[in-house]
């Protein structure tokens, strides 16, 4: 009996070692939860080593009534798995546990709700190391009850990175995808092993369904690696995404129908999706993907009020094929049970109905063809070249026998036709 436990232990040990870390709340009384630098929604949390920055965390508990929380942190490896090679001493100063200190009521809202934020690092926590980091939030009075993880990455900005976005793939050139392609200068940073020591991740609009993640130079030079033309780096362009902003009730923009008030809260009937894979491309400013809290004609910001917001997506049958989501960081671009879609046989169409906080959000109607993990544009809004969108690579370093994976540089690629 002793024998069966202990490989019981053993296989929930690796089991949490394995765990990938996105940022994420696993709880139903909480909403909104906003991970970025200097505060400011737009941004990814991503700051410098040694740097001025602060990666700013913020959630609302729906209730007036606050409860205690505390976080830890832990060092992650470049897949977002945790880092089992480091001591919490070896990348952080402070204490183990602390508390979530900083909350406030909301006032004059329909919603109720008390926003709880956090600044890393601080008076408490001071961190080390470059790489990957998770902060696990938990009820003070249960440690084992997580309910939020945040991510985010501290940066060297050790190797020098320049790249384009690129119409000419392996499909065509000005067909309906992108590539990208980029070259690392290591003249400045030893890298003796690159197939080895660096681990490469592209992600496009912060998506993590069709990211790129080990992906390997098509040359190396003495002191250059050159990724170019490489299959893996075809991303499908997309469309522009779609717009709302319901920040104030009267003065809301975009693609919303109506804004009404049925008893107790306000409702937000977003203009019904279509099949725009017809349609030729058409530019529109969007920040691909994000979202900004912000409210009209309001002092601060616990008087930014929650909205009830319903999307459609017409269709005669239901695609028996796969799933249909809204995506965007608006559900930390994540394809899951709060972001699906479900099918009214009745009217005909696709629905889903989000709590979203007050403020200005991008979206986009993504199928996932069943049995698949990368979504598609194919189904809904189509693919032109033409399409604005950010790529951001993220290049990690392990030296051989290392100890954890630095994050020695980070670039941000746009393509503008």
């Amino acid at each position: 009996m002793r024998c069966v436990c202990t490989f019981f232990m053993l296989l929930v040990s690796i089991a949490v070692q394995a765990q990938k870390f996105s940022s994420e709340l696993f709880s139903d009384e909480l909403k909104t939860l906003v991970v970025c630098r200097n505060g400011d929604d737009l941004q990814d949390p991503v700051i410098r080593l040694g740097g001025d920055e602060f990666v700013h965390i913020g959630f609302d508990l729906m209730s007036k009534q606050p409860r205690d929380y505390s976080y830890k942190i832990f060092h992650c490896n470049a897949d977002w798995t945790k880092t089992s090679t480091l001591m919490r001493m070896d990348y952080m100063q402070g204490f183990e546990d602390n508390p979530i200190e900083e909350y406030e009521s909301s006032f004059n809202t329909t919603f109720d709700y008390t926003h709880y934020s956090l600044a890393i690092p601080n008076e408490d926590v001071q961190l080390l190391l470059s790489g990957n980091y998770v902060v696990q939030i938990f009820e003070t009075d249960a440690p084992d009850k997580v309910v939020a993880t945040a991510c985010f990455s501290i940066s060297e900005d050790k190797l020098a990175l320049e790249g384009e976005v690129s119409p000419n793939t392996v499909h065509g050139v000005k067909t309906k995808y992108q590539q990208v392609n980029f070259e690392i200068d290591c003249s400045q940073f030893a890298v003796t092993a690159p197939q080895e020591e660096l681990k490469i991740l592209v992600r496009q609009n912060g998506r993590t369904d069709n990211q790129v993640f080990g992906v390997e130079p098509t040359y190396i030079q003495p002191t250059k690696l050159v990724f170019e033309d490489n299959k893996k780096l075809v991303f499908e362009a997309g469309k522009e995404f779609e717009k709302i902003d319901f920040s104030h009730i009267r003065n809301f923009s975009g693609a919303i129908e109506t804004i009404k008030f049925h008893h107790p809260y306000y409702h937000v009937d977003v203009v019904p999706g279509e099949d725009r894979t017809r349609k030729e491309y058409y530019h529109s400013e969007d920040v691909d993907g994000r979202f900004k809290i912000h409210g009209q004609s309001i002092w601060t910001d616990k008087e930014i009020d929650y909205s009830v917001v319903h999307f459609t997506f017409p269709a005669e049958e239901p695609w028996l094929d796969g799933a249909l989501y809204v995506g965007g960081y608006l559900n930390g671009n994540r394809l899951d049970k709060n972001n699906k879609m479900q099918y009214s046989f009745e009217r005909k169409q696709y629905e889903l109905t989000m709590v979203l906080k007050n403020g200005g959000y991008n979206f986009q109607y993504l199928f996932l063809p069943a049995g698949l993990k990368c979504a598609t544009l194919s189904r809904t809004s189509g693919s032109c070249w033409e399409t604005e969108n950010e790529y951001k690579i993220y290049v990690y370093f392990r030296s051989l026998g290392g100890q954890y994976d630095r994050l020695v540089a980070v670039r941000n690629l746009f393509f503008n036709k």
